[in-house]
């Protein structure tokens, strides 16, 4: 019986109905964390006996709950206790794994001190964390406060006074934080940001002086004093504020320099792998400009010129966990393609290209860094990106400009995979930098073929002996050869798996973009295009209560597929494709967003060339009524008496004006009608000729009649 064991399922015991969560796999042992408790408790168990216990049905897995939230929606105070609580559990994760064993017990730490202290958390609020974190499964979700949830939803918690212990010698001093008084906070921090010369007093001063302070009358002279004590902040809260909003790294970088800073530390560091403990740990990620132009897919005569590899490196490994092939540059797309890539199934991945390896060890996936490197590129320093890193929990590393040294492992990485292909690439689209280089014209390969290439590199690196690795003491003496793929393993096995992705719509939907939708009784819309759920009988509710008005509302798209949008309800990822019954809607299904942005310029191009169509129309429409208005002045009023008999009269000849026969006589083929026609007419003029004759003589027009009348 095949048992899939991963880190976060649940396991429970069929007697005791007792679950435990995976927290560490490695080869031969698991740590179980038992999630029926209050108490941290974890228990190291053999994978073989956890096998055989579940082949027996004595232990069956249960299903990982997929929970999701979005960061962007807590308030920020909460956000921000989010992002801090996470810094400081995978600061736990990575002293303590593989097996998290050392967290037990009561023995003295003082490292967990140490980080209790640099996080301001007390002992029993950290244990909780703690619990929850781990009986999660290591999700972000179970370190947020349940009421930005969803639970107590409408409760709201006013204090009515400050906190903390009475002054001694003052009635009451400080005041209670709100956002105006939080405004002035980063006001006053921001000027202490300002100078290297700048303090907390300083900053404190000014604060004082600008918000909490009147102009009275003294001796004459008016004077400038400070509000009482208990109507402004007090030293120590400001302090506190200050203390709580940046770290001692900031502090010393704007105290001193960023480059002081960096020549300071670089003095500490010896290589790459100083203070890196694992795989996971610190990755480094970079683009690159491949040194080929290719050609178009779809017609292999047309070049498209050079691609854009984005590789991510585990550092202390060396090996290459995520590539991206794209002809984004300095873009999301790419930077997100390359997260995308980094939670595939790499054999799968490759499968797609035709590649098929059978060890799945060569190519790692499916986890979250602890740390990333990156350079000072727009895509790297963007606020998307940003958001990603916070909502994830992974801290950003920007080395400075022109320091490629500084991640020197992915520019390694790049230079290799150059010296790799260019061998294959000369004739056939090399870039050289010869002024007679014609490698748009020698374009040969696709975008299919050249990611081919790049897959290959990567099984090639990461099976690649490295003799400049720096192999530790303890790698000699257990035989560890320096290979990337090994080195992962080996790092496994001591230091524990890096953070897994526990659910991955979840991660999937932290890489989309947010972006602001509106709800009307149409629907879910967004740039002109109609999105309807099938599964979401609330939203149904919010269409209807909207009515024609048209209601913020925050969704996640991705911009490879204008075909969906997505949003969270409650805990659950809803997917709303595009609305088929809205004529042309589904049209646009299967593009991305710059396609359907192509689209929408072109309509607005129409748009403005309409615009002045209209006008010129209209104002010939103008210019004919007013013609006709001004031709049927006169100079007397009309006359209002005998409305309705005027009415008929005119009703009648109108009636005349529009009958039937004349539509038949203006038809190309009306010979008989026009016969027909002169017939009657002189027949008629016969009659009247001979009525002329016949009753001319009468005295009166009514004796004519009356003997007309008698006659037939």
């Amino acid at each position: 019986m095949d048992v899939n064991l991963s880190i976060g399922v649940i396991i429970e015991d069929v007697n005791s109905k007792r679950k435990y969560r995976i927290v560490s796999l490695t080869n031969e042992t698991c740590t179980l964390c038992n999630m029926n408790t209050t108490k941290f408790e974890l228990i190291l168990y053999s994978v073989a006996d956890i096998c055989d216990l579940i082949s027996e049905n004595l232990l069956i897995i249960k299903p990982n709950e997929k929970e999701i939230f979005d960061i962007n929606m807590l308030p920020e105070s909460a956000k921000q206790k989010l992002i801090l609580k996470k810094q400081m559990m995978n600061e736990i994760l990575q002293l303590y794994r593989p097996s998290y064993i050392g967290l037990m017990g009561k023995t003295s730490r003082p490292e967990l001190k140490e980080i209790m202290e640099k996080h301001h958390v007390k002992k029993a609020n950290f244990w909780k964390i703690c619990i929850k974190y781990f009986q999660s499964g290591f999700k972000d979700i179970s370190l947020v406060d349940k009421r930005y949830l969803g639970s107590n939803k409408g409760k709201s918690y006013n204090l009515s006074a400050k906190p903390g212990a009475k002054s001694e010698y003052f009635e009451s001093t400080g005041v209670i934080k709100n956002d105006e008084i939080e405004s002035y906070y980063e006001e006053a921090l921001k000027d202490y940001k300002s100078g290297r010369q700048k303090t907390i007093r300083s900053a404190y001063d000014k604060m004082n002086l600008k918000h909490f302070s009147k102009v009275e009358i003294i001796n004459g002279i008016e004077t400038l004093v400070l509000l009482p004590e208990s109507k402004r902040p007090t030293i120590r809260q400001f302090r506190y504020y200050v203390n709580t909003h940046m770290s001692k790294e900031e502090i010393d970088r704007i105290k001193t320099s960023a480059q002081e800073q960096r020549n300071n530390k670089r003095l500490i560091v010896s290589d790459v792998l100083k203070d890196v403990y694992g795989p996971g740990d610190m990755v480094e990620i970079d683009a690159v400009e491949a040194d080929v132009s290719l050609v178009s897919e779809l017609d292999h005569n047309k070049t498209i010129g050079r691609p854009i590899n984005y590789f991510m490196v585990d550092v202390f490994t060396r090996c290459i966990v995520a590539v991206s092939v794209a002809l984004d540059n300095n873009s999301m797309l790419g930077l997100t393609n390359l997260f995308l890539n980094l939670a595939d199934d790499k054999k799968q991945y490759a499968e797609r290209f035709g590649i098929s390896f059978e060890n799945t060890d060569v190519w790692p996936s499916s986890f979250i860094p602890r740390r990333l490197r990156v350079d000072r590129g727009s895509d790297f320093k963007s606020k998307e990106f940003n958001r990603i890193c916070v909502t994830l929990g992974i801290e950003k590393h920007i080395v400075p400009g022109g320091s490629g040294s500084l991640k020197g492992v992915v520019e390694q990485s790049f230079h290799q995979m150059h010296s790799q292909q260019n061998v294959h690439l000369e004739n056939y689209g090399l870039i050289e930098k010869r002024h007679d280089s014609n490698h748009h014209k020698e374009a040969t390969l696709t975008i299919y073929e050249y990611t081919q290439m790049i897959i290959n590199f990567v099984l090639f690196h990461n099976q690649q002996y490295d003799k400049y690795y720096h192999l530790t003491k303890e790698m000699i003496q257990n035989g560890i050869e320096p290979i990337p793929a090994k080195l992962w393993q080996y790092g496994v096995n001591k230091y524990g798996y890096p953070r897994p992705i526990p659910v991955l719509e979840q991660y999937l939907y932290d890489l989309m973009t947010p972006v602001k939708a509106k709800i009307s009784r149409r629907g879910i819309s967004y740039k002109n295009l109609w999105y309807l759920p099938f599964n979401d009988s609330e939203l149904a509710r919010e269409m209807f209560s909207a009515g024609t008005k048209k209601i913020p509302f925050e969704v996640r798209i991705d911009k490879r597929d204008v075909g969906a949008v997505y949003y969270k309800r409650g805990n659950r990822l809803i997917y709303a494709p595009l609305n088929q019954q809205i004529t042309g809607n589904a049209d646009y299904a299967g593009m991305t967003y710059k396609e359907y942005e192509d689209f929408r310029k072109a309509k607005s191009s129409m748009d403005a060339h309409g615009r002045v169509y209209n006008e010129q129309l209209s104002a010939n429409l103008y210019a004919i009524n007013e013609s006709i208005v001004s031709s049927s002045k006169k100079e007397n009023y009309s006359d209002k008496t005998k409305i309705r008999e005027n009415r008929e009269e005119q009703k009648q000849l109108t009636s005349k004006e529009n009958n039937i026969k004349q539509r038949f006589v203006s038809i190309n083929d009306n010979t008989i009608f026009q016969e027909d026609k002169s017939k009657n007419i002189t027949n008629d003029e016969n009659v009247l000729t001979n009525n002329k004759e016949d009753y001319g003589d009468y005295d009166s027009f009514q004796d004519a009649i009356e003997a007309f009348n008698d006659e037939f």
